[in-house]
């Protein structure tokens, strides 16, 4: 699984900088904080913020889950509805960190990182699929998985609604596990269903597009006027100016003719 990787290499490069260098340029980069998301414009940080881990033991604990239940789960759905799914989890943890922000700005000194976000969102899933499976719970004692779902997602609430130091953190990884939930429900449990309904969403903003241009009399991507006006470029660029017949230079100067109307 790449995601396994990239937060190995990320997440030790961070801990190897930090221990040894005593800097954190990585960490500020890649991690998510107000200041430089919505002060400097470093949006990138709403994907990369996920791949950031500050401590081994954070970041083992993170592998681990993200191995013992995203594994199935990408065997279940398919790899790129799996890396869909595990970054909309990601993805809505951090903007509802940001959207906290927006609302307490005494509190904008806070950072955001980890994927305890997106994995609340893999526990939920998969606490759906295989509700009565026995798994280690903090690796200590056998639980059923919808027991453990339930547990970590009091403990969660409890940590976001707590005095703790980066309350706000703290209630963006809560935010991935409402937004897994929300889409589960929506999608009846298979994401898979989102991606089709994307693709029906992308085909009917296309459609209205093509009935916009036929409306203003100008053609759609997809007209008989610039396949024929492609079939005649084809012809020229293979036989030469002299093989077009009388109705097709006449073709070609009133479409020349019609996109210098359109232009001016």
């Amino acid at each position: 699984m790449r995601l396994i990787w990239m937060q190995i290499a990320l997440g030790v490069a961070i801990i190897i900088e930090t221990a040894a260098m005593h800097r954190s340029a990585l960490r500020q980069i890649f991690e998510l904080s107000w200041a430089a998301a919505i002060g400097k414009g470093y949006l990138w940080q709403l994907v990369t913020a996920s791949l950031v881990h500050t401590n081994p033991f954070q970041l083992l604990f993170n592998l681990l889950t993200l191995w013992m239940f995203g594994s199935e789960l990408e065997q279940r759905w398919g790899r790129q509805a799996f890396l869909r799914y595990y970054l909309f989890c990601a993805v809505s943890s951090a903007l509802v960190f940001l959207l906290l922000g927006w609302f307490f700005p005494g509190m904008r000194y806070d950072v955001f990182s980890s994927a305890t976000g997106a994995n609340l969102g893999l526990l939920i899933a998969y606490a759906i699929y295989w509700p009565d499976r026995q798994v280690w719970f903090f690796f200590l004692f056998p639980v059923r998985m919808k027991f453990v779902a339930l547990i970590t997602g009091f403990i969660a609430l409890s940590y976001a609604v707590s005095a703790a130091p980066f309350v706000l953190s703290a209630a963006g990884h809560l935010g991935g596990l409402i937004a897994a939930g929300m889409l589960l429900l929506l999608t009846g449990g298979e994401p898979t269903r989102a991606g089709r309904a994307f693709g029906a969403l992308g085909r009917f903003f296309k459609v209205r597009v093509q009935q916009k241009a036929r409306a203003q009399n100008t053609p759609g991507p997809s007209s008989d006027f610039e396949a024929r006006i492609d079939a005649i470029l084809d012809k020229i660029s293979r036989d030469g100016m002299k093989s077009l017949t009388a109705a097709e230079k006449k073709f070609l100067r009133d479409a020349s003719d019609r996109m210098n109307r359109k232009n001016h």
